[in-house]
């Protein structure tokens, strides 16, 4: 089918929220004629879960692009606090450190934050928007090179859109462009979860009252709840559960509610309180790397790379991903590197800024979620890490990105955790048989 000129862009992204608005700013910034199509309308929830947490990282990240915290304040609240608890035996609450001038982290509502990021590209005159597209397939030239997409808007005729330089996947987990292209898997983690959330009011407050906080709830046994405080007062409640335990028997919203009762905290906090969206989930949340990019097409964000939520790391990836392929198809753009090579460089650069955090997380999942943590580890070694003050402000800092995931944690400082938990224990045994006797 012949186009106009004006349907040729230089890159043409398939996906608009973190990864795909993110990286159609910071090539635009540099020249680039960007195309950026999503299936959705803005705003909107995304269709699969999403940790929704944004860390000081990802704030810098968004200030290099023009989006200032201000921007999407409105759709977010600050969170200070994390409280830890392995029902029934442990309990830590503690603070959140400061990391770049920040001393919280943000608990973002995702069709508000993500309107934000979206609205954004209209700063730029070389950025064409089109939400509600479907994209159909790629388009590929006698070589075999995709050259362009082929999709429609809500009902209208399918047309074929061309590319310059690339079609870049931001489509997510499913993602058609990498369905399309071929996109073999290179990583596959079989730890998987299943999660489902949705939006509350009206939860009752932790016990003590603390500033927001983020709090998740372990059973010990591969079952998890976690509160993310979102704007307007509202609260994302998730459940996470290994998914070789899991039977939804076709009843998604019975089996969430059926999780959020079995732990006695979750009940008291929920007592009162109403849920107030729909419930998103995934039965088997993968854990995967996929092929990065091939002749004419590249992906990015959770299109490309993928893991459980727990540890919030999700937008932040997305973002620094983008970053990333940014700066390798602007070596391309503007002749300082040939594509294969700087394809190449992009996933030398994405493995070097993920890696260490998903081989992280596959640990906690492999250790916290796929066995049954035994009462006695719980009390003892568990809680004495939980409630030592450096453990608790390393671990922070490795969830927010201020310090590397695969040596946040010297067995120095781990010992240290250690004895200062048994010192605490024999003082206060001590006390209490002294002032027992007395």
């Amino acid at each position: 089918m012949n186009q106009p000129k004006d349907s040729d862009y230089d890159v043409i992204i398939v996906g608009g929220r973190p990864a795909g608005s993110t990286l159609a700013a910071r090539l635009a910034a540099d020249g680039f004629s960007v195309l950026v199509v999503d299936k959705a309308a803005f705003p909107s929830t995304p269709e699969v879960p999403s940790s929704p947490i944004i860390f000081a990282r990802t704030m810098r990240l968004l200030e290099e692009i023009g989006i200032d915290e201000s921007q999407y304040a409105a759709a977010s609240t600050k969170i200070v606090g994390l409280c830890a608890e392995f029902d029934p035996y442990v309990r830590a609450a503690f603070d959140w450190p400061e990391i770049d001038g920040r001393n919280y982290i943000r608990g973002v509502n995702r069709a508000g934050f993500d309107l934000v990021l979206w609205n954004n590209l209209a700063r730029f005159p070389t950025v064409t928007q089109r939400a509600e597209y479907t994209v159909l397939d790629l388009v590929r030239d006698r070589d075999g090179r995709v050259v362009g997409i082929k999709g429609r808007e809500k009902d209208g005729p399918e047309e074929v859109i061309h590319a310059r330089l690339c079609v870049v996947g931001a489509d997510g987990r499913y993602s058609l462009v990498a369905r399309r292209a071929g996109a073999k898997i290179v990583t596959d983690v079989p730890l998987t979860s299943t999660v489902y959330y949705a939006e509350w009011e009206g939860l009752k407050p932790l016990v003590p009252e603390r500033g927001t906080c983020m709090h998740m709830i372990s059973n010990c046994r591969g079952q998890n709840v976690i509160f993310f405080p979102t704007a307007n007062g509202r609260t994302y409640v998730i459940s996470h559960v290994r998914s070789d335990r899991v039977d939804v028997r076709g009843d998604a919203q019975g089996y969430y509610l059926g999780v959020l009762r079995s732990i006695a905290e979750v009940r008291r906090r929920l007592d009162g309180a109403q849920q107030v969206t729909r419930l998103v989930g995934i039965k088997r949340v993968a854990n995967r790397y996929l092929e990065h990019g091939g002749s004419g097409w590249v992906l990015v964000g959770d299109a490309v790379h993928h893991k459980d939520p727990i540890d919030g790391q999700g937008i932040y990836d997305a973002v620094i991903g983008a970053k990333r392929l940014a700066s390798s198809l602007g070596d391309v753009h503007h002749g300082r590197s040939g594509w294969e090579s700087a394809i190449a460089a992009y996933g030398r650069a994405l493995r070097a800024e993920t890696n260490a955090m998903f081989e992280a997380t596959m640990d906690r999942i492999r250790n916290e979620v796929y066995k049954d943590l035994p009462p006695l580890v719980v009390r003892t070694a568990v809680r004495w890490m939980m409630k030592d003050p450096s453990f608790q402000r390393r671990l922070c800092m490795r969830l927010g990105r201020a310090l590397p995931a695969d040596d946040w944690m010297p067995p120095s400082v781990l010992l240290g955790a250690v004895l200062r938990g048994i010192r605490g224990d024999i003082v206060q045994a001590f006390w209490q048989a002294t002032g027992s006797q007395a």
